[in-house]
């Protein structure tokens, strides 16, 4: 470059290109923030690049003046905002998120074990959760203390998260204080403290948030070990990557960053290894042994270890063509894990300003996981880290964001807010590069006055940033139908339910929502449900002295009238959809003893006789025969093993004569014969959970002989058995009274 040129660029002043290139950012995140005109917002981005980039070539002496703000103001700032973070995490925490997820009630069941001592897998003390939940165990030793000292429940479990959550701010603070100084710091502490997607985790009762916490804690000491050199830090330093190890999945990322930053060092500062090299080996064994009981579990049970990931990895071929959609080919076969990864890059990478995480639970409405002001100073920063690589600093950040990234990228159902969690720290610190570039483009301006205009422009910044986050989360995704449902409601609500009849009820319960970890947890300590069969459980013969009562989902509302006939002293009650109060989620029928014994002994004479069968051939023997009353089935868990089929036979009581309308409700197949005829065939498209297919016959006044037939070749079984009698405006169950067994 001649000297013309370079005289020319150091007259310019920084502030020009920098405020250029944050508006053209503000510009393209404007017209694509939350799933618009994606493409035309890139090229706005790419414009703001090309400014950005020149200004790096504005050669200024960086004036380094240390900032004055006085301790006790600082103090109290981070004070207020932790205060602000508390708020945003305690808020009507009794509401939301409602109900208890699956995994939330398994982490709380694993630590009722733990904290009675149960052993399970060959000891009371476990390392690593084999089963549901598939991690380390380290969350489910903070529930089980939380439960000793604050009681069983579902707050007690989140407790653990909002608390890591919290503590995830002031450990934020003192990270960006020694990166950056005092005020980048604040506005980071406040970033994390509001950020919908940390807030979110930190309200669920998710192993993640540990991970937070700890990516947070190994950037810090793996600076002060490059900068300091001390071997306390390097001793930390193996301590806090160890003990990440113990938390969520992605936490497995976290030593492939520090290696990465670890090769570049080689080759940036060779003389690091040179003259720490004592301290790299203490710093080792510091990490080899916290984490020894993780590895010596990780080299016996390898395949429990790894079950997870491989789960949902882009490797895996029978998940993939399971889930179909976008993971296979025209032809159905599983895609290359190439292209998948390539697909997984671009979604991921626009999860933060575009288009974010499509489950409810972990987001809501498919908005950005990045708010408006914080998605600007992150693309600001990005740029930045990607132009000044190779400072030591930028290139740590760099290094944890590709390597924890990586969990989404590797994984189906991308982009996956949860899996890539480790991400946000990482992604906060990079948003408070971009800050930095502003308040240095700024200085270069106003010089003196700019403390108190960078200050102004900040607070109203942060201001419009808390508030996007506070609406999204406390009024978007609070009032999110699908937020609601995905977090088990109605399991827990049936659990608590169960829970305050206590010993005197026995409950009949549907078998997926009675094996549920949402509901077990629920019902602790009682275990007094029973799974539901209409041909086992009605009427009721268990010769217990105890009331009843059915727990059952609305394609069982049908039985309703039967229940009221059977046992007139029965109470009813349903639990319906927060949103749609029309939707009954699942219907209770309260049955006194005194109802239940008129029934104990009475013989079952009405229903069909059901031979199951193996395969879908109905080929004899079959594997059971039994009566059953109704042929109402939504059955969770299959009477037989894999394909199954069943052949009922028997004989229906017709009182009056007419013309029926008999109809047969069905996921796969289903043919009715009477008097030999064939009158239904019903073939399930496959697309739809219940195919209906109806025909009409003339009956005569006495018995005539059925014969109806069901096979289940696919998933999610179901059949139904229906009518509807001459002059009968709505169709029924066809009742047992009128079904006579073979």
């Amino acid at each position: 470059m001649s000297k013309k040129k370079i005289s020319f660029i150091n007259k310019l002043n920084l502030f020009y290109p920098v405020i250029i290139s944050f508006t053209f950012i503000f510009i393209g995140q404007y017209v694509m923030y939350d799933n618009k005109k994606l493409i035309l917002g890139l090229l706005f981005w790419a414009l703001a690049a090309i400014f950005l980039i020149f200004s790096f070539f504005i050669v200024k002496k960086e004036k380094i003046k240390e900032e004055k703000i006085d301790k006790k103001i600082e103090f109290l700032i981070l004070f207020l905002i932790i205060l602000i973070g508390i708020f945003f995490r305690t808020y009507m925490i009794k509401d939301i998120p409602a109900g208890c997820y699956r995994d939330e009630g398994q982490n709380g069941n694993e630590a009722i074990n733990i904290m009675n001592g149960v052993v399970l897998d060959g000891t009371s003390l476990p390392v690593y959760i084999e089963r549901w939940t598939q991690n380390a165990a380290m969350y489910m030793y903070f529930v089980a203390a939380s439960f000793k000292f604050f009681g069983i429940g579902v707050l007690q479990i989140r407790l653990v998260s909002i608390i890591f959550g919290i503590l995830c701010i002031p450990a934020f603070y003192f990270l960006l204080r020694y990166l950056y100084g005092v005020r980048l710091a604040l506005i980071g502490a406040f970033l994390i403290a509001t950020l919908r997607w940390h807030v979110n985790f930190s309200r669920i009762g998710f192993l993640g948030i540990l991970t937070v916490f700890f990516v947070i804690l190994c950037i810090y000491f793996a600076w002060r070990v490059y900068k300091e050199r001390k071997i306390f830090d390097f001793i930390m330093l193996g301590i806090v990557t160890a003990l990440s190890l113990y938390t969520y999945l992605a936490s497995r990322l976290i030593p492939v960053a520090i290696f990465i930053f670890g090769l570049y060092i080689l080759f940036k500062d060779f003389k690091f290894y040179k003259n720490n090299w004592k301290k790299i080996l203490i710093g080792l064994a510091a990490f080899f042994i916290v984490g020894l009981p993780l590895f010596e579990y990780a080299v016996k049970h390898p395949q429990y270890f790894t079950s997870r990931q491989s789960a949902v990895s882009i490797f895996n071929l029978e998940m993939l063509r399971e889930i179909g959609g976008r993971y296979v080919e025209k032809d159905g076969q599983p895609k290359h894990w190439s292209k998948l990864y390539i697909e997984n890059v671009w979604r991921t990478f626009m999860m933060f300003n575009w288009s974010g995480d499509g489950n409810p639970r972990h987001n809501y409405a498919l908005k950005p996981m990045l708010d408006f002001v914080t998605g600007i100073f992150f693309v600001a920063g990005f740029m930045v880290i990607l132009f000044k690589i190779f400072n030591p600093l930028n290139f740590l950040i760099f290094s944890f964001f590709i390597s924890m990234i990586q969990a989404g990228l590797l994984s189906i159902e991308s982009p996956q807010a949860y899996r890539t969690i480790g991400l946000i720290p990482v992604v906060l610190t990079i948003s408070i590069i971009g800050f930095k570039v502003l308040y240095h483009a700024m200085e270069e301006l106003l010089h003196k006055n700019n403390n108190k205009v960078f200050t102004f422009v900040v607070l109203l910044l942060v201001f419009i940033s808390g508030y996007e986050n506070y609406e999204k989360y406390f009024t978007g995704f609070a009032n999110n139908p699908g937020s609601w449902a995905e977090f088990s409601s109605d399991e827990y609500s049936m659990g608590r339910y169960v829970h305050s009849l206590g010993d005197s009820y026995i409950a009949i319960i549907d078998p997926a929502w009675m094996n549920s970890y949402t509901y077990k947890f629920a019902t602790y300590p009682y275990k007094n449900s029973v799974e539901f069969s209409p041909s086992e459980w009605i009427p009721i013969k268990a010769k217990v002295e105890k009331n009843f009562v059915y727990i059952l989902d609305d394609e069982y509302l049908p039985l309703v009238p039967v229940l009221k006939s059977m046992y007139p002293n029965g109470k009813y009650s349903d639990f319906r959809h927060k949103f749609y109060k029309e939707k009954i989620l699942y219907f209770t029928y309260e049955v006194p003893y005194e109802d239940v014994k008129k029934h104990q002994d009475k013989p079952i004479k009405n229903g069909l006789k059901g031979h199951y069968y193996y395969g879908i051939e109905w080929k004899d023997p079959p594997v059971f025969v039994r009566i059953d009353p109704f042929i109402l089935f939504n059955w969770t868990v299959d009477p037989v093993m894999g394909k199954f089929s069943v052949k009922w036979t028997g004989k229906i009581k017709i009182d009056v004569p007419g013309e029926y309308t008999f109809i047969t409700k069905t996921n796969d197949y289903s043919d009715l014969f009477i008097n030999d005829k064939l009158i239904i065939k019903n073939k399930s498209p496959g697309n739809i959970p219940l195919h209906s297919m109806a025909a009409k016959i003339y009956l005569t006044k006495g018995l005539h002989k059925i014969v109806l037939r069901y096979y289940e070749s696919i998933n999610y079984s179901k059949m139904q058995f229906w009518w509807k009698k001459p002059g009968a405006m709505e169709e029924e169950v066809v009742p047992s009274e009128v079904l006579i067994p073979e």
